[in-house]
């Protein structure tokens, strides 16, 4: 049994040492897990009503794309118009001054006191 000895003593007292560390952690970090998992909830709840918000804002902000998208479509066809207007004037301008420049030449000379 000596022979035994030497080797049984020490893998009893690692095993009395394994255990007994293993209950006083368990002991002491039962509480510490528990406020971990607390912090870990409260922050997860924060997290989720942060994304609960941001979804409702998500269709908010949706539809006021699509009303932008319509107004800017719109402002486009406006714009358009008004350029046509805009090249239709200078023509007319265009032509009464040609016009204007045509009808100076047939004028007799003002030369007359």
């Amino acid at each position: 049994m000596t022979q035994f000895s030497d080797i049984i003593i020490p893998v009893v007292v690692a095993v009395v040492l394994s255990v007994s560390a293993s209950l006083v952690t368990a002991r002491m970090a039962g509480p510490a897990q528990q406020a971990y998992i607390a912090a870990l909830e409260a922050r997860m709840r924060v997290v989720s009503a942060d994304r609960d918000d941001a979804l409702s804002q998500i269709a908010k902000l949706e539809a006021r794309i699509v009303q932008l998208e319509a107004q800017v479509e719109m402002l486009q066809r406006e714009a358009t118009v008004k350029d046509h207007e805009v090249a239709k004037l200078y023509r007319r301008l265009d032509a009464d001054e040609k016009r204007m420049i045509h009808d100076e030449r047939r004028l007799p000379p003002n030369d007359a006191p």
